[in-house]
């Protein structure tokens, strides 16, 4: 019987035996670092900046789905959009902060006034309605009263079409940027034949503006008068103030 022959390994063979091991090897070392640096990617903590007008229930409700999702594989404008779904965020801004934290920034609609409208709601700079905040009656604002019974309901961020609204808005935004002041202590704002009227929350005073066009500059003059006769607010001595005269201040004590 013959003796079985051995047929020698050649080098080649060798080297692509010890290839193959490095291969699996290194899948196997890439996959586990896949697999850690996906666990190490998942969304643990959501930072939120600069908003004021949301209830905590609702923020928890807006973020809570990303928790532990992947921060790599997040579509950031999905995050955006959502927030702004909600009427009082101007703006939105998210961003990524590696390894496992999501930050949002916010920028509020800061409304220009109140106004009764099925319940109390705000206007912005453009006289679109907009709903209270969810923690209620958060700003400093005047409410416009006089307006007409007959002023449609309007859906939260259209404007209202009633040119009484829009002039009084338009009015109020020019002041709070030129007489911050007065226009900080404004309770309530009207008009009628006799022209703009405001009401002092400080001291209740009434103080007569006149019609639209002569307003903004009788407020400047107010504003002198109120920095050379009062401490605060508008006037506390006077029970009315007069402005539509031309070249008088007209004014009655308490």
């Amino acid at each position: 019987m013959a003796a079985p022959k051995i047929a020698p390994i050649s080098p080649l063979s060798w080297w692509f035996s010890a290839g193959l091991i490095l291969l699996t090897l290194l899948l196997v070392f890439l996959g586990q670092g896949y697999a850690d640096l996906a666990d190490a990617d998942e969304i643990e903590m959501i930072n939120l900046y600069g908003q004021r007008t949301m209830s905590a229930d609702r923020v928890k409700n807006l973020t809570e789905p990303f928790l532990g999702q992947s921060l790599t594989t997040l579509d950031l404008q999905e995050i955006q959009d959502l927030f702004l779904d909600y009427p009082l965020i101007r703006s939105a801004k998210a961003t990524k902060h590696f390894p496992n934290m999501l930050d949002i920034y916010l920028y509020d609609v800061l409304p220009v006034a109140y106004i009764t409208i099925n319940g109390i709601m705000t206007l912005d700079e453009k006289g679109a309605l907009l709903p209270l905040p969810d923690n209620g009656m958060l700003y400093n604002l005047p409410i416009i009263t006089g307006i007409s019974t007959e002023i449609q309901a309007t859906e939260v961020r259209e404007k209202i079409q009633d040119e009484t609204v829009q002039m009084l808005v338009n009015f109020l935004k020019e002041l709070r940027k030129a007489h911050q002041n007065i226009y900080l202590d404004i309770s309530e704002v009207s008009y009628d034949r006799r022209g703009i009227k405001l009401i002092s929350a400080t001291h209740g005073t009434v103080v007569h503006l006149g019609n639209e066009d002569d307003a903004l500059l009788n407020c400047r003059i107010l504003d002198e008068f109120i920095s050379n006769d009062s401490d605060a607010g508008i006037i506390s001595p006077y029970q009315y103030i007069d402005l539509r005269f031309h070249r008088q201040v007209i004014v009655k004590e308490r």
